[in-house]
């Protein structure tokens, strides 16, 4: 279960962080963002947390997934 915790924790953090990022270099105010700045910005961190499922999928990341036989 530690796991598990670990691995959502480390998905959010990255989501987060990747639609923070790309929403201030869209360069308006966090609060001042309309739905059609949003939506690129949730692909861009759709697209960072697809990074973590790699990892996630690797035998060779020694952190958290697939574990070498």
């Amino acid at each position: 279960m530690d796991q598990a915790k670990q691995i959502a924790y480390t998905i959010l953090r990255v989501f987060c962080g990747s639609l923070l990022g790309f929403a201030i270099a869209a360069g308006a105010g966090i609060f001042s963002l309309s739905w059609a700045d949003w939506k690129p910005a949730a692909g861009a961190a759709f697209a960072a947390v697809l990074v973590v499922v790699f990892n996630f999928l690797n035998p060779g990341d020694k952190r958290y997934g697939i574990k070498k036989a």
